[in-house]
């Protein structure tokens, strides 16, 4: 039985034909949070996520979900404070 050598043109690069997997901390750095609510949120199960034996990885296809799903819709109707400008006494 004979082995052909590797041919390096047809080996891909791990990242090449799909995206890279973010750890926590590039994660949070992605979304401007803590990596510790990185974390939380992963325990929750309030994000998508990959797990590769005890590592937590994301695609950023996971944390656009994320971030889609907290956009809050803007409403037509403009709310105005109106405050009392005495001072409280006490």
């Amino acid at each position: 039985m004979t082995t052909s050598p590797i041919n390096p043109d047809v080996v891909a690069e791990p990242t090449q034909g799909r995206s890279s997997l973010l750890t926590i901390d590039e994660a949070a750095a992605y979304l401007n949070v803590p990596a510790r609510w990185v974390a939380e949120a992963v325990r929750q199960r309030k994000v998508r996520c990959t797990r590769i034996g005890k590592h937590v990885r994301f695609r950023a296809e996971h944390l656009e979900e994320l971030i889609v799903a907290g956009e809050q819709p803007v409403t037509t109707e403009v709310v105005t404070l109106h405050r009392d400008r005495r001072r409280a006494r006490l």
